[in-house]
């Protein structure tokens, strides 16, 4: 499996360590890398110049040991070599911005391939149309320049985006990246996506525990943060089900979906609870309409503006008054939310 870099990336972590702020870096060698790059401004021509820095920043990137930080890492995760294609690593902007995604491509085509030549790719002297031609699976970490200053923070945090991606690619995983449920809002969505993520991390770092590896998150930051997001389950329940996620050696997509998506267990309620989400407006409610009671047109009006909606899913109060009063008076019932 090829290891790609972007070039804004490698150059950045040369810069990191000139400047002193990664340590064990001799300054004989810093002097060097100066000199060697205050000759390459003589090269006139700006495509040329920029390849020559570049070629002088991945060998110093080598020089000075980084590369074998990131495959030391890969090592440990034997899937990924097995199942990606080639794995590119670039630059994030910020904290945000980092973290491990998985690119496709299906029908095997340069045209709809990953798009990799967003990046300034190098491997070997390839080019980036060169490495996406053949491209089937591609994972690519945005990682912060700043985490090559620590071996430490970066290996915590190459392990656990790694893993991330392993499992994505691991067949009794069985990810799936569509996590749209029918009947759902686009708020519950956006919740079963920041649930599922919180989920996941928690099984991650569980097993980078068990292997003794250090984590960027403590158990109990984990817990912390499972107790508000699950703060309507019982204390027992919310322990049980912790304990489950936090030991899993081999967790699954389907059964991290299905806490993230239904906590309350809606999908086998015969009413909806009280303070549920509701599945038109997304907000949670105590005042349910009784769904029996309203006209045809309502419905017929709601079922088109909710395709997925299911009668015995419900409605609150106040949505049911918004559209009943859109019927009335011809507004939107937009208006009225």
């Amino acid at each position: 499996m090829p290891l790609h870099y972007d070039e804004d990336l490698v150059e950045a972590v040369v810069f990191l360590c000139a400047s002193g702020r990664r340590r064990g870096v001799p300054p004989l060698q810093i002097a060097r890398f100066q000199r060697e790059r205050e000759k390459l401004y003589a090269i006139l021509d700006p495509d040329e110049r920029n390849a020559a820095f570049f070629k002088l920043h991945l060998g110093w990137f080598r020089e000075w040991g980084l590369e074998q930080l990131l495959t030391e890492r890969l090592a440990e995760f034997p899937l990924l070599a097995e199942h990606l294609t080639l794995l590119a690593l670039r630059k994030a902007r910020s904290k945000i911005e980092e973290g491990a995604e998985l690119y496709v491509n299906r029908s095997h085509r340069n045209e709809s391939a990953v798009p990799l030549t967003e990046l300034a790719l190098a491997h070997n002297g390839r080019s980036p149309g060169d490495a996406t031609e053949t491209t089937a699976r591609n994972g690519i970490v945005a990682v912060l320049p700043e985490r090559f200053a620590r071996d430490e923070d970066l290996a915590r945090f190459l392990r656990h985006e790694l893993t991330h991606l392993q499992d994505m690619v691991a067949p009794a995983f069985g990810y799936s990246p569509e996590l749209r449920l029918a009947g759902h809002t686009a708020t519950q969505e956006r919740l079963t996506r920041e649930r599922y993520r919180l989920l996941w991390d928690i099984t991650i770092d569980g097993r980078l525990t068990h292997a003794g590896h250090a984590t960027q998150a403590p158990r109990e930051q984990h817990e912390a943060n499972f107790d508000r997001a699950y703060g309507f389950w019982p204390e027992a329940q919310r322990r049980e089900v912790f304990e489950e996620l936090w030991t899993a050696r081999e967790p699954h997509h389907a059964r991290l979906l299905a806490l993230a998506s239904d906590p309350r267990d809606l999908q086998h309620a015969h009413r909806p609870l009280p303070g549920a989400p509701c599945p038109l407006c997304g907000f949670a409610t105590f005042a349910w309409a009784d769904v029996s009671a309203i006209r045809p047109p309502i419905l017929a009006v709601i079922q088109a503006e909710f395709p997925h909606w299911a009668f015995e899913q419900g409605a609150c109060a106040r949505c049911v008054e918004a559209y009943e009063a859109s019927r009335k008076f011809a507004f939107p019932p937009t208006i009225f939310a």
